[in-house]
C-alpha cells in the first residue's frame, strides 16, 4: 500500500516553452505546449509518409512544425522504415541520414576525445612522478635524521 510520502506529487514549474506556471507531472511542459507538440509530431508522419524521401527543411517548410520537432523525430528514429528523411549534422548544418554528427565531425570529435584522454594521462603520470618523488625524498629525510646527519 501506497502512503502519503511514497507518492509522487506534482511539481510547480514554469513551462520552457511558453513560461507559464504548470503543475509538471512528467512530460516537462505544460499541456498546452504538449499538445501543440503531439499535433506537429501527427502531422510531420503524415508529411513523411506522403513524401518518403524529404529532408527536415522540407518538413518544416511544408507543415510549419520547428526544426527542433522534426530533427528529434527523425534522430528517434520514427522515419527508420518510411523511407530515407535527412537532417542537418548538429555540428556543422550538413545534411545526415543517421546519428548525431555526419562521419567528418564525429571524426573530429573522436579525435578531440583521444587528445584530451593522452593530455589526461599524460598530466596523472607528472603528477604520480613527482608524488613518488616526494615520497622519496621524505623517506630519506626521516633515515638522516635518524642517522643524526
Amino acid at each position: 500500500m501506497l502512503t502519503y510520502q511514497n507518492r509522487k506529487r506534482p511539481v510547480l514549474k514554469n513551462c520552457p516553452l511558453c513560461g507559464k506556471l504548470f503543475a509538471d507531472t512528467g512530460a516537462g511542459c505544460c499541456q498546452k505546449c504538449y499538445d501543440a507538440y503531439r499535433n506537429y509530431e501527427v502531422e510531420v508522419k503524415k508529411y513523411v509518409e506522403a513524401n518518403p524521401n524529404c529532408s527536415a527543411g522540407d518538413i518544416v517548410k511544408h507543415t510549419g512544425a520547428p526544426l527542433v520537432v522534426a530533427s528529434q523525430m527523425i534522430q528517434d528514429g520514427q522515419f527508420a522504415m518510411k523511407g530515407r528523411v535527412s537532417y542537418p549534422c548538429s555540428r556543422c548544418g550538413k545534411l545526415i541520414l543517421t546519428g548525431v554528427y555526419c562521419t567528418s565531425c564525429q571524426q573530429k570529435v573522436q579525435e578531440a576525445t583521444s587528445n584530451a584522454h593522452r593530455v589526461a594521462r599524460e598530466n596523472e603520470r607528472k603528477y604520480l612522478k613527482k608524488d613518488k618523488q616526494k615520497q622519496k625524498e621524505s623517506g630519506l629525510n626521516i633515515l638522516k635524521i635518524l642517522r643524526g646527519k
